[in-house]
């Protein structure tokens, strides 16, 4: 990197951190729930923090490298949001915002019991993480190749910076220097594109890209052992989408920081065209580069490095711009991780720590108690997602790939329990434990099998002999086995089990769903009383509901609470 770029690289993340922290400090936050959730934030600074809470350093590298290595069939995504975030808007917001809970996990204990809150809060801590270490790892990977410093010194930096901004902050910092850092993600990755098309010569891209079959997009086989495909992408994605975005603390707690269930579902819609604008980008990138390399494919430590390399290799020479790059990798990094940090600090503190309190009859812990704790977790979480993310440096996976792969399989149990709480009044707290126990188990389960046995995609083939006078073909002999999964020595019989990554979260919330409407039939009705209507979805509509006391002494023991 050139001086200039170290000086956009270190200028900018100090402006980007202090204008996240100062912004949160215009208005004194004076109690817990301020500092855990942000209150009086605009839809357009929240809907961008919501998107870049996943939109991480994963995506900015894995999206690209999906496209070059494996084809663009990824972007039928773009089909999913205008599926997913409506429901998210109308079926389950409504449900969530207008309980005003801090954590949203406190649910399961007004209409189950507080098993259910237990699991889902456990639930939650190991999805983040998890997704912490690879969220670590990713910015990491990419910063140390661009600026040639060793990897731990970069995993250090990143995560005490982005444990900083939660500590010192809070919430509003979080929202506010997340929605700073996705205006540059969308800049930086904007001017690749640009840049690209201007110095290179697009004619031959096109050409490339389609000798190379990478905008393939016809892939409607149903058969679930086929990576990506239109049922896939669509229905697994859209499961994804709302594990995700209506059943996860770090959505969750930022829609709360608005004023109206008016404007938090104004927050969850503006996701659709933020999210398409940058899937688009994203798939651009990787055809970009693609027809670029298309004679010869770079030889890498990692597939993730793959852009980078490219930034490194045809853009470096432009002054300030590989440090505006690098700029947007620690800034996507960063986002996702003082996310995490903060949807941590609400469930450790509402759903393990106060119900702990509860159990040995301790007293509730004072305002000061409960921020300092706030404002400690986050640097013991930091630590954690360091040792972790030296671990994922010896995995040899698409980063994207193994992403997808944690939200699903410990968001779609969650995903699960919410759609039977809000939708299905006839299931009760005992056959919910049930069925949340039971998709938790089939969902680990199939991820485990398919790590155990290996299973991997069947990449597309690519020239690595940069060997131009040498043809080359693009083409599998065997149509059956394109864009499918295979495994390797498999073992104890689960060799068998070859299901898309894309489909962990609708085995958890399918298995919920059957377990939990069995489990209530076998055992019975626990009471006479009916669900208690607000912890319904509205488009339900119950005719006639009557009262359960204990539900009604929950709900309002937490309406007081708030």
């Amino acid at each position: 990197m050139q001086p200039l770029d170290v000086v956009v690289l270190v200028v900018t993340m100090i402006a980007v951190s202090a204008y996240g922290i100062l912004k949160s400090r215009s208005k004194a936050e004076e109690n817990t729930k301020d500092f855990v959730v942000g209150t009086e934030m605009s839809a357009w600074s929240v809907a961008l923090s919501v998107c870049s809470g996943f939109i991480s350093s994963i995506s900015l590298l894995g999206f690209p490298s999906e496209v070059f290595f494996n084809g663009s069939m990824i972007l039928w995504y773009a089909v999913m949001y205008f599926v997913a975030f409506p429901i998210v808007a109308y079926v389950f917001l409504p449900v969530t915002y207008n309980l005003r809970l801090t954590s949203a996990y406190e649910y399961f204990e007004l209409r189950f019991n507080r098993t259910c809150r237990s699991i889902a809060a456990g639930l939650f801590c190991t999805e983040i993480i998890l997704y912490n270490a690879v969220a670590l790892y990713a910015p990491s990977v990419a910063i140390s190749a661009l600026l040639d410093i060793p990897i731990l010194i970069s995993i250090l930096l990143t995560a005490v910076l982005s444990a900083t901004y939660i500590s010192v902050g809070g919430a509003k910092a979080g929202i506010h220097t997340s929605a700073a850092q996705m205006v540059l993600i969308v800049t930086s990755m904007s001017l690749i594109v640009i840049v690209s098309l201007w110095r290179e010569d697009v004619g031959r891209i096109i050409d490339n890209v389609i000798d190379g079959n990478r905008l393939r997009l016809d892939e409607f086989r149903p058969d679930p052992r086929i990576r990506h495909s239109v049922f896939s992408l669509i229905f697994g994605g859209t499961g994804t989408i709302l594990a995700l975005f209506a059943a996860n603390q770090m959505s969750l707690q930022k829609y709360m920081s608005m004023p109206s269930l008016q404007q938090a579902q104004k927050v969850v819609l503006l996701n659709i065209p933020c999210n398409l604008f940058i899937l688009t980008v994203y798939v651009m990138i990787g055809l970009v580069i693609f027809g670029v390399f298309h004679d010869c494919v770079p030889k890498l430590n990692s597939k993730n490095e793959l852009l980078p390399y490219y930034v490194l290799e045809r853009m470096s020479d432009i002054p300030g711009f590989t440090g505006l790059f690098a700029v947007a990798i620690y800034s996507a990094g960063i986002s996702t991780l003082s996310a995490t940090f903060s949807a941590g600090n609400a469930v450790v503190l509402e759903d393990i720590i106060s119900p702990l309190l509860q159990v040995f009859n301790r007293p509730k812990m004072s305002e000061h108690t409960s921020k300092i704790i706030m404002r400690v977790f986050p640097i013991a979480l930091a630590f954690l997602a360091i040792a972790l993310a030296l671990v994922c440096s010896m995995l040899d996976s698409l980063i994207l790939q193994l992403a997808f792969s944690i939200f699903g399989v410990v968001g779609g149990p969650v995903l699960g329990l919410f759609i039977l709480g809000i939708l299905v009044p006839f299931v009760k707290g005992r056959a919910a434990t049930i069925a949340v126990f039971a998709a938790t188990i089939a969902s680990f389960g199939t991820a485990i099998a398919a790590f155990s046995n290996k299973v991997a995609p069947i990449p597309l083939p690519l020239n690595t002999q940069c060997d131009n006078t040498t043809a080359f073909s693009y083409r599998i002999d065997d149509p059956e086995l394109l864009n499918a999964v295979t495994e390797i020595d498999g073992w104890w019989g689960l060799q068998y089990l070859r299901l898309s990554y894309q489909y962990y979260s609708l085995v958890g919330v399918v298995v919920c769903l059957v377990v939990g409407n069995l489990a209530q039939v076998i055992l019975g009705s626990e009471s006479d009383c009916k669900v208690e209507p607000r912890l319904l979805s509205p488009i339900l509509h119950p005719s006639k509901t009557g009262n359960c006391e204990d539900v009604e002494l929950a709900s309002a023991q937490r309406m007081m609470s708030v």
